[in-house]
């Protein structure tokens, strides 16, 4: 008989096989050693290993073999044998990424416990309807395949956090997107999708929204549902216009329209948090204050390679700006009240036919620039910018700066964080009341307690921020009947005042970091209330019959306390879709319970439960 070279494994773990399967079918079945693994830290790694299909055992990795069930036969329990077959955990992690995959098997409902899987760099075309049976995923990786939508089973993954479809051809997206209500991360990116349903409002959870170089025209007005969103790209679609509910996302920071078909700037008033606007290669051809205004907070603006001949006087509402870019347009002068905004540290201007400023001072850069702008004024020109709130007057010694009137207007908040603020100016507060300013934020200072002035502003305020000062208690009036989101931790309270329970529209309290021995019994009163963080503290029970009461509540973290007992009863607070306990004093659950996710641990629970 003629031997046959073995060849080279294609990675540690797998052995030497004959005409390995990795090169034809993948068929043969995992190598022992990697099985072993797998069992012992529930995660499995066959990425880049040149696989047609999965091996069969990955499916059934759980269960013994004849082999293996005789081995264990032998076994003593009381034996010291290298692996002991019970210890084994669920898989959680599986990742089999950059092969050539182009079907999974319905047997991947087997894997109960998996939370994170990564397929992208594949050549699948559809998902078996056993996904969805995987409840416990929350990471979900297809991109760089050839999914032609997006499979039913997806939506049926309930507690899904992060979904990643890009670089397939999906050309349809539909309405179940929005049964995905945990979702925090979304890309959809570098496909062919034509228009997404209007069920996207209901991801109010989502921060980070990629739909670029795909063939959208237009976004449904639902969208401004999705009120944590933070980062939207859409460059390189056909969009023509944003809807006005654009201008209700609150949390919008960054915004990228590239290489679409705008002809004006769009208007974004209500987002008070937005930093970053990119509008480069469109068609846009004039700017005007109105539309300035409506991207007041902006501190940066991309408007390179449009058609703008002109840029108005009303570019000195930007008061926040820090970088602009006019790159490749038709400009030939530039507004002299460019040259007093308190924060541009760059502006380039490369391939406009600049008549009215020399090229020398050009070619100094944005501070000379900026320099000859300003010289340019006369003196009652700026008098007349500071009187009408433009300008920022000149701080006396030793007192922070407090924002101009117009920042605050249309930022809709006081702003005074990293200050060093040992109380809070009188002057910024009537300030901010003048303004009809919803939020406040005196985070990351030295204040030992609240100063007393701040009650003036309290019943307008939506939302407050006090973290990481010195404070050792909170008065009753910072209980504002209008506060939605309440951020104290970082402090050394142990306690809140009582007039908390009727804060009726209270959404979302941070303690996180302080000395409470409880969850404020106050809290259990706000009935709209969702969310409790309330990790590193001193907490040293739960008390479900209360929790119970928050028909609102959603999330609650209690990691990091002094619990020494989760009551089974706790399972049954079936409104609680995110539960983090880790880091106390109990023992069970067990730490591979904690590890397997919310809706795992609450099953659990309620089979604690006594008949």
């Amino acid at each position: 008989m003629t031997s046959r070279k073995l060849r080279k494994s294609p990675g540690a773990g797998f052995g030497q096989y004959p005409d390995s399967v990795f090169n034809q079918q993948g068929a043969e079945d995992l190598h022992p050693q990697v099985v072993k693994q797998a069992r012992a830290s529930g995660q499995l790694n066959l990425s880049n290993r040149g696989l047609v299909t999965v091996p069969a055992k990955v499916w059934t990795i759980g269960e013994l073999d004849k082999e293996e069930q005789r081995k264990v036969s032998q076994v003593s329990m009381d034996s010291a044998a290298e692996e002991n077959w019970w210890e084994q955990v669920d898989m959680t992690k599986l990742i089999l990424a950059c092969n050539k995959i182009s079907e999974i098997s319905p047997l991947i409902s087997n894997l109960m416990g998996l939370q994170i899987l990564d397929l992208h760099d594949n050549q699948l075309a559809d998902l078996p309807a056993g996904l969805g049976d995987l409840q416990q995923l929350t990471k979900l990786n297809f991109s760089h395949n050839r999914l032609p939508c997006i499979p039913e089973a997806v939506f049926k993954l309930k507690n899904l956090r992060v979904l990643q479809l890009n670089n397939n051809v999906v050309e349809e997206v539909g309405e179940g997107l929005g049964e995905l209500v945990m979702l925090t991360t979304l890309d959809m990116a570098h496909n062919k999708v034509l228009s997404v349903p209007g069920s996207i409002g209901f991801l109010s959870h989502v921060s980070s929204l990629n739909l670029s170089h795909n063939q959208l025209t237009s976004l449904p007005p639902e969208i401004n549902g999705m009120t944590a969103l933070a980062s939207l790209e859409l460059t390189s679609n056909m969009m023509g216009e944003l809807p006005v509910a654009m201008g209700e996302l609150s949390h919008l920071e960054v915004l990228h329209l590239r290489h679409n078909r705008l002809t004006a700037l769009p208007s974004l008033t209500n987002c008070r948090n937005l930093k970053e606007l990119h509008l480069g290669d469109n068609r846009i051809k004039e700017v005007s204050g109105e539309q300035l205004e409506g991207v007041a907070t902006v501190t940066t603006l991309d408007l390179r390679d449009n058609h703008i001949s002109t840029l108005p006087q009303d570019v000195i509402k930007l008061q926040s700006l820090e970088r602009l870019d006019l790159t490749n347009n038709s400009l030939s002068n530039l507004p002299l009240t460019l040259g007093v905004l308190p924060h541009l540290k760059s502006v380039q201007l490369e391939g406009n036919p600049m008549k009215s400023i020399r090229r020398d001072i050009m070619s100094r850069g944005t501070v000379e620039l900026l320099k000859y702008l300003r010289s340019r004024m006369e003196e009652s020109e700026m008098k007349e910018l500071a009187v009408a709130g433009n300008v920022s007057p000149i701080p006396r010694a030793g007192s922070p700066v407090i924002p101009d009137a117009f920042t605050m207007r249309n930022s809709n908040r006081l702003n005074l964080s990293k200050k060093s603020l040992v109380d809070l100016p009188e002057e910024a507060v009537v300030a901010a009341i003048e303004a009809k300013v919803q939020a406040v934020d005196l985070s990351k200072n030295q204040m030992v307690s609240v100063s007393p002035v701040l009650e003036e502003l309290m019943p307008q305020l939506h939302e407050i921020n006090l973290s990481s000062n010195k404070l050792t208690t909170i008065p009753s009036f910072v209980a504002g009947e209008l506060l939605q989101f309440v951020d104290l931790s970082n402090n050394k309270l142990t306690e809140l005042p009582l007039e908390v329970a009727g804060m009726k529209h209270l959404r979302e309290i941070i303690l996180s970091v302080n000395l409470f021995p409880a969850i404020p019994a106050s809290l259990y009163s706000c009935a709209k209330l969702e969310t409790i963080l309330i990790a590193n503290n001193k907490v040293e029970t739960i008390e479900v019959e209360q929790l119970a009461r928050l028909p609102a509540l959603a999330i609650l973290d209690v990691q990091n306390n002094a619990i020494q007992t989760v009551p089974p009863q706790l399972g049954n607070v079936r409104q609680l879709r995110q539960v983090q306990l880790e880091g106390n004093l109990f023992r069970v659950p067990r730490t591979a319970i904690l590890g397997q996710g919310t809706a795992a641990v609450m099953a659990y629970l309620r089979d604690r439960i006594p008949a």
